[in-house]
């Protein structure tokens, strides 16, 4: 069961784990130099006097250009004397489109008690985008891998519910095919069968080339006549159908019980 609708099971938890590891690093990184900008809100923070030495062209986000501002800062820390030499502060940031100019003179916001952690004063430390956060990795991989994964559960559930209470029927292939592109090997075949109203009903699913069935099915192109094999198929929902072997309704496997042959 756990190999029915496996593609389903693939894609889903490749979503929930990936998704989930993107979101995890995202929201590590949030912490650190993401936090900056609010660390500066929440101050203590200085005003020095910065003079811009470099400027890159304008970028838009959150609907509005920004203008990327490189900027030298000299910064003495308070209670200093006059005579130490100043640190030099080097930063950039982000601000609103045509605010300075190569060689204007900036304010400066620094951090009082870790200065490297600076911007210039109404500009924005780094580009605001969606995808810089959890939420966003969680909404657009982690939740829809979940639903792809609550989809194969309900669809491996409804499989149960077949073999396990289903009624049988003798279905009769119509066709054979393999599934190109995809590893293990697969065989879709297409059969139909009477249900239990002696509807005519039409069906195909996957079928594992290597397996029981599968190599059953590859020798069907080479038969004259019309391939017979039992078919479960539910009382309520006869759309829910799985086509079998023989020998899977027996307790004992064919191999094991005396006179009978081991071939078809």
């Amino acid at each position: 069961m756990l190999a029915h609708r496996w593609p389903l099971l693939v894609i889903g938890g490749n979503l929930v784990v990936l998704g989930s590891l993107i979101a995890w690093a995202m929201f590590l990184q949030s912490s650190g130099t993401f936090s900056w900008g609010q660390r500066l809100d929440n101050g203590p923070t200085e005003v020095i006097e910065g003079i811009v030495q470099k400027m890159q062209s304008a970028i838009r986000f959150d609907d509005q250009d920004w203008d990327d501002v490189h900027y030298l800062a000299p910064w003495l820390p308070e209670g200093s004397s006059s005579q130490q030499q100043a640190v030099d502060l080097y930063g950039c940031s982000f601000v609103p489109a045509g605010s300075y100019k190569l060689g204007d003179a900036v304010p400066v916001e620094v951090l009082t008690k870790f200065p490297n952690i600076n911007r210039v004063q109404g500009g924005v430390m780094r580009a605001d985008r969606r995808w810089l956060y959890a939420q966003f990795w969680i909404v657009a991989m982690v939740i829809p891998g979940a639903l792809i994964l609550l989809t194969w559960l309900t669809a491996m559930f409804q499989l149960r519910q077949v073999l396990i209470h289903g009624d049988v029927s003798v279905g009769r292939v119509v066709d054979v095919r393999p599934v190109k592109h995809v590893l293990p090997e697969m065989l879709t075949v297409t059969y139909e069968f009477r249900d239990h109203r002696a509807r005519m009903r039409k069906n195909r699913h996957w079928v594992r080339a290597r397996g029981a069935l599968g190599i059953r099915l590859q020798n069907w192109t080479n038969k004259i006549r019309s391939e017979a094999l039992p078919v479960l198929h539910d009382r309520r929902f006869p759309h829910w159908n799985r086509l079998l072997l023989p020998q899977d309704f027996l307790h004992t496997p064919l191999t094991r019980i005396q006179g009978l042959p081991t071939g078809d």
